[in-house]
């Protein structure tokens, strides 16, 4: 959590706080210039230290080592700055906002044992967090990264195709350590605003652009997923994005970047994460 944003939130916070301490001491001392107030005193006493009227603060031992200690009671004092920045944040992090540790596989799988009728595109999800979670929604597109040629070279274009059809879209009740599969049909016809019926067919070559009329010099595709849901620990929302690379293709070579077979069968409730990631052939 020492990150460069925390520092950064620490440091502000601190100087704030002095240049405020500043300004209301500056104030009262043109308001009350009788009073005579200095920062040493100010500080000394909004520690419950008090120094005999006479002392001189500026020389002489005993100013020095009254400065001394005012010195590390400011440097404590910004010590409890930086605790109470630090300590809210994992107040936020970890109970308003829990860590839910749902893990996906970080490849996937083209199938054609899922369903023998139509090849599918596997990615392996379950839930590593110490509580169930509840209505578990999931959220599946398609993004098309290309660079193409049709009078401009190597312009650039991103694409989104919404996948209607795969299963779970949602998951009543996810216990720890129950492995899933995200299931999307490996061979169909998506759909946007920009294009009709855009053939998704990995394990094949990428033969035309996601805009008719354009020739492809290199296509990456890739699955992202959104998981939605709640926390019944907390009772708190979470929200969830990864991303699975499918394919690619720079000029005529093609790679898929899935794995060509199916996941390893597991039981019920597995052990570790690492397990998510077992294929065969």
């Amino acid at each position: 959590m020492f990150n460069r944003e925390f520092i950064k939130i620490t440091l502000l916070y601190t100087v704030g706080v002095i240049v405020f301490f500043y300004t209301i001491l500056s104030l009262l001392n043109f308001a009350l210039p009788e009073a005579k107030l200095d920062m040493v005193r100010a500080v000394s006493t909004s520690f419950g230290i008090n120094l005999p009227d006479d002392m001189e603060l500026g020389s002489g031992s005993k100013g020095g080592q009254v400065f001394l200690v005012v010195g590390m009671l400011i440097v404590l004092s910004i010590g409890l700055i930086v605790l109470n920045v630090f300590f809210s944040a994992i107040v936020t992090a970890r109970l308003i906002q829990p860590r839910i540790a749902l893990i996906t596989s970080m490849r996937g799988v083209l199938s054609t044992k899922w369903n023998t009728e139509k090849p599918h595109m596997l990615v392996r999800l379950s839930n590593f967090h110490k509580a169930p979670l509840a209505d578990v929604r999931i959220e599946t597109v398609l993004t098309v990264e290309e660079v193409r040629s049709n009078g401009v070279k190597n312009e650039q274009f991103l694409s989104y195709l919404p996948i209607p059809e795969f299963s779970p879209k949602n998951i009543l009740f996810m216990e720890p350590k129950m492995p899933w599969s995200i299931a999307v049909p490996a061979d169909s016809l998506l759909n946007s605003s920009l294009t009709k019926d855009y053939h998704f067919k990995p394990g094949e070559k990428i033969l035309h652009s996601f805009s008719a009329g354009k020739k492809i010099e290199s296509v990456k595709r890739t699955l992202q997923i959104l998981i939605r849901g709640t926390d019944t620990h907390s009772q708190a929302p979470f929200t969830i994005h990864r991303k699975i690379p499918v394919d690619s293709q720079e000029g005529e070579t093609y790679t898929l970047h899935l794995h060509r077979g199916s996941f390893k069968s597991l039981p019920l409730h597995i052990d570790a994460a690492s397990e998510l990631e077992q294929y065969v052939d």
